[in-house]
């Protein structure tokens, strides 16, 4: 499938639902790109039928309603791709439009070799209506030519048509489109049947319409006429040059012509039935390469003849030279001259194209990459220091030190650690200690999330030390209460987690006070904190019970008012405690949760038993 198809696919989802559904869709499709679809490469069928399925099942749309979203807004592409200006001098009206959509098709498909586009006839019928036949190598993507003509037609020519399949074959790629106008003031056709008018004109009934058989020869050099049994009556010098005894009686056209497309049989009647469609055959000589003609066949009723008029099927100067031919071949009237020469210079744009989006996809991928790794960063950097330090950092700005009136901080320890790291195995100490240390970080970490403790911030580990603090750097009145909650998740969240044959237990000191906080260093940062709180918190830790959540006075006092109070919350007096460098004994509060209130139903059968 050509890029074109994929991108065009990629930039509707994109618009219609959003870059994370599209995102999904390729997830789902199984489709793994980095970038975007480019115009100039060649991708698999398969992937492009898979991203139609992923879509059907995420949208819960039908895959011909997708298909024919798809065809609709491919006209919007196709037109900000740059194909406005050949669509609109394809036809007059929508019947002219139509017979000649093959004929760009064929010019597409020089421009891009590998291109498989569908084929298509059309035929007016006498009520005003068309019928289009579509033939197509890949099967059920009819629905997309369906969406693509009905916004064609609206768009070029105003008028609301009704494209209804009335008979399809999937297995032969065939399809075949009635197309109405849902408005019957709108006619198909176009105005008026010019053709007798014009041949009166140019032809009087007593003029003889007669032209020389040697300059028809000369001026159409690969045309053919044949008759019925496909012996050839006529061709053109350029033809008989290449296939010298095409005019031999004893051979028929079929014998050395095959007609590629349209996917008929190389026959006098099915040639007939298909008279608006743009023919291109292969010749194939006695001697030398095939090559392929493509034009027009016509139907000449005076003589009950063919006539083939067709021009060498070429995309530039080298294709030209391989295949036997020069550009004095053809007729100074072709356009295929000026074609073929316009094609060398689109080939240099098209390699420029391709550079261009092979530049751009490996930009995308830079991007993608950067993004993640700067992801990985910000991570690292909010792992660091709390998470609004981090975004002023990140900022450039630079974040003075601050003066808090009321935190809480928290210290943590492990319990016996000291003991642990004594009685390890010498040989693997420091990796038993660095595992079990992780572990416990790693453990505490995940408690941090601001869903489930906010407002609360982790500062620095020293050692087996775990130092917390709520109240900056963003003031908040339940500074004391987010504190508490969190100490009894960290007691409740180890109990995984071994050591010494047991499981690791946390002794936690909590105080509340006035603290001094700002970021120190440069090339590795840290959010610190100052004060005697901050002291007397690390020594509630020390003096306090081992294994349990200890609360100096101020923070206990705290979770007595409004604000910080929890009715789970259980205190128990711990005394006075003597501490260093501290003039008087500080009182000391456990923390613990509240056991639940067993359910009466429950407590009565405990009294029966």
């Amino acid at each position: 499938m050509h890029g074109i198809i994929n991108r065009a696919l990629e930039l509707m989802v994109i618009q219609k639902f959003g870059e994370e559904f599209w995102d999904k869709l390729k997830e789902e499709a199984g489709i793994r790109l980095n970038g975007e679809f480019l115009v100039t490469e060649f991708y698999s069928d398969e992937s492009t039928y898979k991203l139609v399925v992923a879509a059907t099942k995420l949208t819960g749309l039908k895959m011909e309603q997708i298909l024919e979203l798809y065809g609709e807004y491919f006209y919007e592409y196709s037109v900000e791709f740059g194909y406005f200006n050949l669509l609109r001098v394809l036809g007059k009206n929508p019947a002219d439009f139509l017979m000649n959509l093959d004929t760009m098709h064929l010019a597409l498909a020089r421009v891009y070799p590998p291109l498989m586009p569908p084929l298509y006839t059309c035929e007016k019928l006498p009520n005003g209506d068309l019928t289009l036949y579509y033939f197509s190598k890949r099967a059920n993507l009819e629905p997309i030519a369906v969406g693509l003509i009905r916004r064609t037609i609206k768009e070029l020519f105003g008028i609301s048509v009704e494209v209804t399949v009335i008979q399809k074959r999937a297995d032969k790629g065939y399809c075949k489109l009635l197309i109405k106008t849902l408005n019957i003031d709108d006619t198909l056709h176009g105005d008026v049947d010019e053709d007798d008018m014009v041949f009166e004109c140019l032809c009087p009934a007593k003029q003889p319409r007669m032209i020389n058989p040697m300059t028809f020869t000369h001026v159409l050099p690969f045309h053919i006429i044949f008759d019925r049994d496909l012996r050839v009556q006529q061709c053109g010098l350029g033809l008989l040059r290449k296939v010298p005894h095409l005019l031999n009686k004893d051979i028929q056209l079929n014998q050395v012509a095959r007609i590629v497309r349209p996917n008929i049989l190389l026959n006098f009647e099915a040639i007939q039935e298909h008279m608006n469609s743009v023919f291109l055959v292969t010749i194939t000589p006695t001697a030398g390469l095939s090559f392929r003609l493509n034009g027009q066949m016509i139907y000449l009723l005076d003589n009950d003849l063919m006539l083939y008029i067709g021009s060498p099927y070429v995309v530039d100067l080298s294709d030209l030279h391989m295949k036997g031919f020069q550009i004095a071949d053809l007729s100074l009237h072709d356009a295929k001259r000026d074609f073929i020469l316009a094609a060398e210079t689109f080939e240099e744009e098209r390699v420029l194209l391709k550079k261009l989006e092979d530049l751009t996809s490996a930009m995308q991928r830079a991007s993608k990459e950067l993004s993640r790794e700067k992801a990985k960063t910000d991570r690292l950097l909010f792992n660091i220091l709390p998470r609004p330090v981090a975004k002023e950092l990140k900022l450039g700005k630079i974040v003075p030190p601050q003066r808090f009136e009321s935190v809480t901080i928290l210290f943590s320890g492990i319990v016996n650690f000291d003991k642990f790291t004594q009685h390890c195995d010498a040989t693997h100490a420091g990796l038993e200690i660095v595992n079990l240390l992780n572990k416990v970080y790693k453990a505490l970490d995940s408690l941090l999330d601001p869903t489930r403790n906010p407002e609360i911030y982790k500062i620095e580990t020293i050692h087996d030390n775990y130092l917390c603090v709520s109240g900056a750097p963003e003031p908040t009145l339940f500074h004391a209460k987010r504190a508490a909650r969190l100490a009894l998740d960290m007691m409740d969240s180890l109990d995984d987690i071994g050591m010494s044959g047991s499981a690791v237990k946390l002794t936690i000191g909590i105080n509340s006070g006035e603290v001094v906080a700002g970021v120190i260093g440069q090339r590795m940062p840290r959010y610190c904190l100052f004060g005697d709180s901050v002291n007397l918190a690390s020594r509630t830790l020390k003096y306090g019970k081992k294994g349990r959540i200890n609360l100096a006075q101020s923070a206990y006092k705290l979770l007595q008012t409004g604000y910080n109070q929890d009715r789970t919350f259980s205190f128990e007096s711990y005394g006075e405690v003597i501490m260093k460098n501290v003039n008087q004994p500080v009182k000391i509060w456990l923390l613990e949760r509240k056991a639940e209130p067993m359910p009466k139903t429950f407590s009565r059968v405990c009294e029966i038993v």
